[in-house]
């Protein structure tokens, strides 16, 4: 059970469970229960800490196993991170709905369950938390990006409705504190940095991704065993364009899929899609303490990170 709960102004609330503050949308018998969750050898995960290209890296996966046609995507479990409820639902959009709005909390794992294959499935959880075959039997793409970036997206994201205020500050002092949503950056991506070396495990940076998307969309199709032609793999690589993407959400949403296109029906998933959005945000002094902070934590790691 959770042992302390704590809330942010708007609609947006929190619990901590064992050390880790994670949303409420966040089952803790969902967390227990993927441990011994029965993985298929064809399914695809995609492992993120937030903020860090999630729904891009979805559809990157999603768009190369149908050849790279948004439209022939099976979004079934594009809505929810394997630990969530269902997100596929109207929810409160003011404190004062709290208590008119009812939540229904079936667990997402119910959905992924009867998914066909192949299945793309998400989550932000560590690898502690995962099925204990996970890495010997499914193909995992793990993405990360640089955390001056996930900091700044965070703020952003929450940022970007009128019924949620986040301030700043907080956000950038959590966040080096480990006391982040999700939890610790450094422990997170450290705990898949130790074992990049596993057939199973892709390891792919944002930012490398975004600078070369060829070579990274190529790279991820031949991880998860379906290579492309030369004419899907730029299908692939125009559809997951963030000018597409956007696109490919509009009609979504005017279909009434708001649930895949914006968090709670408010904060939308896909925002910029840039490099360096940190430099907007950071004070010098601020940089400065972000930087020693990251020296200290990532001592004795050679992860390729890039700010730039």
């Amino acid at each position: 059970m959770a042992d302390e709960s704590r809330s942010k102004p708007g609609i947006v609330f929190e619990h901590c469970y064992e050390g880790i503050w994670y949303p409420n949308v966040v089952l803790d018998s969902s967390i227990e229960a993927i441990r011994s969750f029965e993985v298929r050898s064809d399914d695809v995960w995609v492992l993120t800490f937030p903020k860090s290209g999630t729904h891009w890296m979805i559809e990157i996966v999603s768009l190369i196993l149908t050849d790279g046609y948004p439209g022939m995507v099976n979004r079934t479990l594009h809505s929810s991170g394997a630990e969530m409820i269902n997100m596929d639902q109207t929810f409160p959009r003011t404190l004062d709905e709290m208590d008119t709005v009812k939540m229904d909390m079936t667990p997402f794992l119910k959905t992924i369950e009867k998914a066909p294959s192949p299945r793309v499935i998400l989550t932000h959880l560590r690898l502690n938390r995962l099925p204990k075959d996970l890495i010997k039997k499914a193909k995992v793409v793990y993405l990360v990006r640089n955390p001056k970036d996930v900091t700044t997206s965070w703020y952003n994201f929450f940022s970007s409705s009128e019924f949620v205020r986040i301030n700043w500050e907080k956000n950038f002092r959590q966040f080096l504190a480990g006391e982040m949503t999700w939890g610790s950056w450094p422990e997170h991506v450290k705990e898949f940095w130790d074992i990049r070396e596993e057939n199973n495990l892709l390891f792919v940076y944002y930012e490398d991704l975004l600078k070369d998307p060829m070579s990274g969309i190529a790279a991820i199709a031949e991880h998860i065993e379906r290579p492309l032609s030369e004419e899907v793999l730029q299908r692939v690589i125009r559809s997951s364009t963030m000018s597409e993407m956007k696109a490919t959400y509009r009609n979504m949403a005017e279909s009434g899929s708001f649930y895949l296109t914006k968090a709670f029906g408010l904060l939308p998933f896909l925002n910029k899609g840039q490099v360096a959005q940190w430099k907007s945000r950071f004070t010098v002094a601020e940089n400065e303490i972000f930087d020693e902070w990251y020296r200290r934590e990532m001592a004795g790691t050679n992860i390729p990170i890039s700010f730039e």
